[in-house]
């Protein structure tokens, strides 16, 4: 099994702990109730799996993040040799999986802390291969609009 330790939590949600590859640590898993737990592995699992590409496209909006936030408060912005060098900048919270559209196709809903923006964060969504959303950690719904072109969205 790919997730461990799962428990139901007071709001009725099935929490455990999943490996992460990128990061190599741990992590909080919140399973929503009207999903289940082969869903919630496949998530995993495809997160685990990112292609070299997918994974360069979020350090690189992650990058983006991180030097406008630094930029607006009159902080001097981070120079990367390569994109994953954001990633020591960045802790995985926890992931959310949602109640699947298509139990098919995973969904990524990863809430992170980062070192330049203590206050809110960072949150990731991947669907259909494809960055979605990078930016402040705003709990945006993975199936929906994920506020493309917006400017705090960074993709």
């Amino acid at each position: 099994m790919v997730i461990k330790n799962l428990k139901t939590n007071e709001y009725f949600e099935v929490e455990g702990e999943a490996y992460l590859e990128l990061f190599d640590q741990n992590i909080t898993v919140y399973i929503e109730q009207e999903s289940d737990i082969e869903y919630a592995e496949l998530c995993i699992t495809y997160l685990n799996t990112l292609s070299d590409g997918l994974i360069d496209d979020i350090c690189n909006a992650s990058i983006r993040y991180c030097n406008e936030f630094l930029d607006d408060i009159g902080e001097d912005i981070i120079e990367f040799n390569k994109p994953t060098d954001v990633l020591p900048y960045i802790t995985p919270n926890t992931i959310c999986i949602p109640k699947p559209k298509n139990k098919t196709e995973p969904v990524i809903d990863l809430e992170l802390n980062c070192e330049w923006e203590e206050e809110h964060g960072m949150e990731w969504i991947i669907r259909n291969g494809v960055v979605m959303y990078v930016g402040p950690y705003n709990g945006i719904n993975p199936y929906g609009h994920c506020d493309i072109g917006e400017e705090w969205n960074y993709t």
